[in-house]
């Protein structure tokens, strides 16, 4: 039996983030001999793309550059593109790509359809425009796969898409990216003493990931832990406001704006705790790195991460936007280390347990071929 043919339509494959990276992970583990995977970007092939290229796996982009919500000639190409190929399955990321990639499907009677939402809703997703066509959308969709209960909920209750239409299937980690990995390289690299305790984060720098709460954390623990490290991992808009902060608060010493790297499980190696800011989130992909990495865990108590920490079992939950809770809890776990150490463990079990990319690949295969079963295709 041939591979079928699956098409992944993303809105950009310029940057990194959760998006690229778990598409990334998904395509280097899928069955090769069950599936042939092919990438479509909306707009340019970039970082992500060229790398999903050293796979062997065949990028295509349509490079345009949305000035407005939709472009029939999009879907068109789209269509072309799905019958030239016969595309079996398609899967869409994120709206812009759901919205045109779906359509397409429909057109060019691609067997299964399936969207993907990654993130819990914002305004412009909650507006009447949005959620009328995602309803509409989701009449011919096969499945909706949603990255967690609470984005599950979120599209039941603003697209009115039937319960019975959405499948949970969580982003994974690949566990054999965080063993044998030397941490002192990286303490070596920004010449950090091996009794100096480094905390960190990883996320875009955007208001919803909330690294200014850390930062603010950071200088009210700074008296009594004066040689903090602190790792702020990333890159984006609020980078010059992030910098100024730092400044302000008179913190810059011990503030190390790495940007962005590739290199996330030796960075998380060498950390003594891991911190996870953020304010709203669909899933949560660098605290479940953090977790397969071991390190105890402080983040804020928001529905999907209540769900990746078992309701707080594998992690300490604060607050969100509360440095003063972060700070508390950085004051515990740096004067507790065998509290550190058995949340760390109990991280670590949680992650490997729930959140790997092996469970990922089966719950996506396991769903295309039912869904292609019911319609006979094979």
């Amino acid at each position: 039996m041939r591979p079928l043919p699956i098409l992944h339509i993303v809105p950009k494959l310029s940057t990194w983030g959760g998006v690229g990276n778990q598409l990334l992970l998904l395509l280097k583990n899928y069955a090769r001999d069950e599936f042939l995977p092919i990438v479509c970007s909306l707009r340019d092939k970039g970082v992500v793309g060229e790398e999903i290229e050293d796979l062997g796996i065949e990028v295509i982009c349509l490079n345009r550059d949305f000035k407005r919500g939709f472009y029939w000639t999009v879907v068109k190409e789209l269509r072309t593109l799905m019958k030239q190929r016969n595309i079996q399955i398609v899967r869409t990321h994120e709206y812009r790509a759901n919205l045109h990639g779906r359509l397409a499907a429909l057109l060019a009677k691609v067997p299964c359809i399936v969207g993907s939402v990654h993130n819990v809703y914002n305004a412009r997703d909650k507006k009447l425009n949005r959620r009328i066509l995602n309803r509409y959308l989701g009449i011919f969709t096969d499945k909706v796969v949603a990255v967690s209960e609470e984005v599950k909920k979120e599209i039941v209750r603003y697209d009115s898409v039937p319960e019975n239409k959405v499948a949970v299937i969580y982003n994974g980690v690949d566990r054999k990216r965080f063993v044998d990995i030397d941490a002192q390289s990286i303490r070596s690299e920004f010449h950090i003493p091996k009794s100096t305790p480094i905390i960190g984060t990883v996320g875009r720098f955007f208001p919803q990931k909330g690294q200014k709460y850390l930062l603010e954390a950071v200088a009210k623990v700074r008296n009594k832990f004066p040689h903090i490290a602190v790792f702020v991992i990333g890159d984006g808009s609020l980078k010059e406001e992030l910098q100024d902060h730092t400044k302000k608060l008179n913190i810059e010493q011990n503030i190390i704006f790495t940007g962005v790297r590739r290199d996330i499980p030796a960075l998380l190696s060498a950390m003594d705790i891991f911190i996870f800011p953020s304010l709203w989130e669909g899933f949560g992909n660098a605290l479940v790195e953090a977790m397969a990495a071991g390190k105890p865990i402080i983040a804020t108590d928001i529905p999907s991460v209540r769900e990746i920490l078992d309701s707080g079992k594998s992690g300490i939950v604060v607050p969100p936007a509360n440095s003063e809770a972060i700070a508390r809890s950085l004051d515990l776990l740096l004067s507790d280390r065998a509290l550190a150490e058995n949340l760390g463990n109990a991280a670590r079990e949680r992650a490997l347990s729930s959140f790997t990319i092996d469970s990922t690949v089966r719950g996506y295969s396991s769903l295309y071929r039912s869904i292609l079963e019911q319609k006979r295709i094979s």
